[in-house]
């Protein structure tokens, strides 16, 4: 992986990890300074950036949303932290029934009648498309039932983003 090697300096190993993490307080001790570290090296390195690592036409990278990931990995590898995976989420798309007790919302939630939940519209906790379809998986269907109830529950947020980037904060 060609951001491993830009930005992991003596990896022996990396572990395949995604949210959620659950992990000693030690070893967050540990990796919590060098996590933040990388973190703010591969959003600060853009300038480098290969085209995939942005350019989400191109590849599901999207650096620029997941350089926090990358550098907990990265951060855990150069420590010789190493995990136990476990299965803890059901992704929409991924799974169609739900055996995990949590959902990991992927990046898009497409339906069979053409309509599409995606995460990265500004308006995506307002968007909710409902009615479902009869013939929606069960991962898909408890998501966006919880995604709809909450935001019959709680409104619109009213909140907007400032800056031209929504996901990668201004590095000064």
């Amino acid at each position: 992986m060609q951001i491993a090697r830009r930005y992991c300096r003596g990896c022996t190993f990396l572990d395949p990890i995604a949210v959620p993490i659950i992990i000693h307080r030690r070893d967050i001790e540990k990796i919590a300074p060098l996590w933040l570290q990388k973190t703010v090296e591969i959003r600060a390195d853009q300038a480098n950036w290969l085209n995939g690592w942005w350019n989400t036409s191109v590849s599901g990278v999207q650096l620029g949303w997941t350089a926090e990931m990358f550098g907990y990995v990265f951060a855990a590898s150069e420590l010789g932290i190493r995990h136990e995976i476990w299965s803890l989420q059901s992704v929409p798309k991924v799974q169609q029934e739900l055996e995990t007790p949590i959902i990991h919302y992927h990046v898009d939630v497409p339906l069979s009648n053409g309509k599409m939940w995606y995460k990265h519209w500004d308006n995506a906790g307002e968007n909710i498309p409902w009615p479902l379809p009869a013939d929606t998986n069960e991962v898909t269907r408890v998501f966006l039932t919880r995604m709809k109830e909450a935001y019959d529950a709680l409104g619109p947020s009213n909140f907007s983003w400032s800056g031209s980037n929504k996901y990668v904060a201004e590095i000064r």
